[in-house]
């Protein structure tokens, strides 16, 4: 992915996290954000409202420089009434690689309406992936983000919640276009578009606390991303790895891994899980 676009406010918001990474290029669509380099809409008052509304000629020019060839993630939290028009977004770049990342909502503090925004938005891109008109859809929980990022102040609540899902994201999509030191991942079969993200750590008793909870699994990959003086001089490191990818294996699921040489200080371990089948709500 090279071309990040956000819709809504928490799609706009996990979108300006991902400034901090340089080869990204960011595009914003929504009500009340800054204009200089936005798409700026006039809030409406439901899905309908913003679908009857909806300017397909505007948000071809807005999006003019996404090219075909482009890897796009396109950001989107379903209860918001203004994912009405993700079909309409998406049609203007369809020949592009699409990825969706969908944020689930809890339902626990939801109104209605918003429980029907998210049944329908999710439901439809779900559909729209599985039928391989966008490449994936990553999807994550709100109320699991949450328990992730812990206990933070008011002020800092919505920015560490979307700074916390793009840096898990783009840490992703680093180690697949880098070339790892040692690998034996397989690419997930062609109908297994519906997946998430996971986070653990090299300590033997973590678990994967993945960020929405797949009812089934096809593939799943482990992603380590390991300091390279680690890789250097850790003797048995890799034994670790292996075992470790090999407790949480399980049968009838593609299981594989893969080791990245990083500059960071400490490890870092991924997880990404895909399945074949249609999530509820």
């Amino acid at each position: 992915m090279d071309k990040i676009i956000g819709l809504g406010k928490t799609g706009c918001g996990i979108a300006e996290e991902f400034c901090a990474y340089p080869e990204y290029r960011i595009y914003k669509i929504g009500v009340g954000i800054p204009a200089r380099g936005n798409l700026v809409l006039e809030e409406q008052e439901d899905i309908a409202a913003y679908e009857e509304a909806a300017d397909a000629i505007e948000m071809a020019g807005y999006l003019r420089s996404v090219k075909p060839g482009d890897e796009v993630l396109f950001i989107v939290a379903g209860d918001e009434p203004i994912s009405g028009l993700s079909l309409t977004i998406l049609e203007q770049i369809k020949d592009v690689s699409i990825t969706v990342l969908y944020i689930a909502p809890d339902s626990e503090v939801c109104s209605d309406e918003q429980k029907i925004n998210h049944r329908i938005v999710y439901n439809i891109l779900q559909e729209y992936t599985r039928s391989g008109v966008f490449r994936r859809m990553f999807l994550a929980h709100r109320r699991v983000v949450e328990e992730l990022v812990g206990d933070v102040s008011v002020r800092e609540y919505e920015k560490s919640i979307n700074n916390f899902i793009a840096y898990v994201v783009a840490m992703v999509n680093y180690c697949d276009h880098t070339e790892p030191v040692v690998s034996n991942k397989t690419s997930p079969a062609e109908i297994s578009r519906i997946g998430t993200v996971g986070v653990s750590s090299l300590e033997p008793k973590d678990d994967i606390q993945f960020l929405f909870d797949l009812s089934t699994a096809t593939d799943v990959h482990h992603y380590y991303a390991i300091p390279s003086q680690d890789l250097d001089e850790q003797k048995g490191l890799m034994r670790d790895i292996k075992m470790r990818t090999k407790r949480f294996a399980k049968e009838g699921i593609n299981t594989s891994f893969s080791v990245y040489s990083t500059t960071f200080d400490q490890p870092i371990v991924l997880v990404t899980a895909f399945t074949k089948d249609l999530q509820t709500n």
